[in-house]
């Protein structure tokens, strides 16, 4: 039974819970039910102490009270008799039927209990009840009447937003489960990494991805499934042979075929794509681009599975099918972005090689023929001694600068590199969610432990990749410092926030947990510091240099 706190305390509760008397909620008007909605409205306009709506499909009734010390004790209104056939006002003790007995039983002298109809046939109650006689009338029976129809309305309101509740909720783990995309973001899946994914999270007999080429035939990537059709060796079909792919890829839209043993229209669909016991089959289309069209392939074959495809569901498949293309457009962008680092890297290392040659043949050749006339002066007798040894030894210290400078710009400290890489992740994962990035570093020429380097980049990856996956921030402020012997790392967004107790209860917070493990390893640590309150998260990330 759903209790609701008093009216003049609170006047509403969450349907299907039980808070205790003058209990309170944190935003009731928030999670409003219907029926609570509908009762207390008519108990605020009656002179009642309780008021009620019950169902006879058994589920709980909901009671709202008036007063916190109401006579009346709300936890005893239930186990409704029988509803009435018509409206019914109850004073006192003059009934002895079955309505008059419940309201003795419960201290009640005053009662009023309508019907409450829907297609001729009596579904629930609808009543009001006080401890003082004389409370409610006929006038409130007629009041009853009219609301009873807006009972009914708000049972539907309310059965259509449960199902929508689930159908969101079923939709939202269909995709993480076949589709989720953090891991496509660290690791891009091959074709046949996404069918078998699908396969599992929607549980089909079959589903095929195949890919329109640019000769315009319909090229088989990849099967998964309990049972997928076997091939004679053809994976390649003109889509001019297969129309059902050939609309859906034309009319953007999913397109729904039922096979049976006469069914000519389709026969070339399902030789090629089904198999001979499929009864069912879907083929929705994705865009990952302009030269980038396939289609999802569903096949069932199983007869309980085999009723006509409702909407609804429908609706699921051309969702995933959508995140196939969006997976496929982030790991089309991921691989130029590494095309691009490694184009960058190539020209970096050319760079350094020609400033090597460069120190070497034109510094280091110049400084050795100095010491060269040096040391034969040195041994002609020409110059004092003493003067000679110095200029020997400049030069000699000289040479061996531009050596060491030369060896230093060809094999440049390995350990900043990971720094760059986490830079360039961040800019990669960030444009992908229309997100800017703000990197500033302090100009440093001080060693860092390769290690230390490494720890920390692998730290901000995970903290750039909760911001893209969860934050809907608009920008990342990210700024590398060098205090004190240290290596300090703060990362800033400015979106919504979340709490750290839940975050903790969930795969970002192991996620959350293993980044301090990792820091700890190199004596780090890290802050974390935000709320469920839109002012952004902030990561502070600090560890020693050596």
């Amino acid at each position: 039974m759903a209790l609701a706190p008093p009216l003049d305390h609170l006047p509403l509760a969450r349907d299907g819970q039980r808070p205790g008397l003058g209990a309170t909620l944190e935003n009731p008007w928030s999670e409003m039910a219907p029926a609570v909605v509908l009762v207390s409205a008519v108990l605020e306009a009656s002179a009642a102490d309780i008021g009620w709506l019950a169902w006879l499909d058994g589920s709980e009734p909901t009671v709202v009270r008036r007063e916190a010390l109401s006579p009346v004790e709300p936890t005893l209104i239930a186990e409704f008799p029988e509803p009435p056939e018509h409206p019914m006002v109850i004073h006192g003790g003059a009934r002895h039927d079955a309505w008059g007995l419940w309201c003795q039983g419960r201290g009640i002298r005053s009662c009023v209990v309508v019907p409450i109809l829907a297609r001729g046939k009596i579904i629930g109650t609808l009543g009001l009840a006080s401890s003082s006689a004389g409370s409610v009338d006929h006038e409130d029976a007629r009041q009853l009447e009219l609301v009873s129809s807006s009972a009914v309305h708000a049972r539907t309101y309310q059965a259509r937003l449960a199902g929508q509740r689930r159908l969101f909720q079923e939709v939202s783990r269909t995709l993480e489960n076949a589709l989720a995309l953090d891991r496509a973001i660290r690791q891009p899946p091959t074709y046949q990494e996404i069918a078998r994914s699908i396969s599992h999270a929607i549980d089909s007999t079959f589903c095929l991805i195949a890919i329109r080429d640019s000769e315009g035939a319909l090229t088989l990537r990849a099967t998964a499934g309990h049972r997928p059709p076997r091939r004679s060796g053809v994976t390649s079909w003109p889509l001019t042979k297969l129309p059902g792919c050939a609309q859906a890829l034309r009319e953007r839209r999913a397109i729904v075929l039922t096979f049976s043993h006469h069914d000519l229209p389709h026969a070339p669909e399902r030789r090629a794509l089904f198999g001979p016991t499929t009864r069912v089959g879907l083929i929705l289309p994705f865009f990952a681009g302009p030269r980038t069209q396939g289609v999802l392939i569903v096949g069932e074959e199983r007869r309980t599975r085999c009723q006509p495809v409702s909407p609804e569901r429908v609706a699921i498949l051309e969702l995933v099918a959508s995140r196939i293309a969006h997976i496929l457009r982030i790991s089309r962008r991921l691989e130029y972005e590494r095309l691009g680092e490694r184009r960058r890297q190539r020209q970096l290392a050319a760079e350094r090689q020609r400033l090597a040659r460069e120190v070497h043949d034109g510094v280091g050749q110049a400084l050795t023929a100095v010491l060269v006339q040096v040391r034969n002066a040195m041994n002609e007798g020409n110059a004092a001694r003493e003067d000679l040894q110095v200029l020997e030894r400049t030069a000699t210290r000289a040479l061996d600068g531009a050596r060491a400078l030369a060896y230093g710009i060809r094999h440049l400290e390995r350990g900043m590199s990971a720094l760059e890489e986490a830079r360039s992740f961040a800019e990669t994962m960030l444009r992908s969610v229309h997100c800017r990035l703000s990197w500033t570093e302090e100009r440093n020429d001080l060693k860092i432990a390769s290690r230390v380097l490494r720890e920390i980049a692998q730290v901000i990856k995970e903290s750039i990749t909760n911001v893209a996956r969860h934050a809907r921030a608009t920008s990342v402020r990210v700024r590398v410092e060098y205090p004190d012997g240290r290596i300090r790392v703060t990362i800033r967004d400015d979106g919504v926030g979340f709490s750290l107790h839940e975050a903790g209860l969930t795969s970002d917070g192991l996620g959350l947990v293993g980044s301090a493990e990792r820091l700890a390893r190199v004596g780090g640590t890290l802050d974390v510091r935000s709320a469920r309150n839109g002012g952004g998260t902030l990561v502070l990330i600090e560890a020693r240099r050596r």
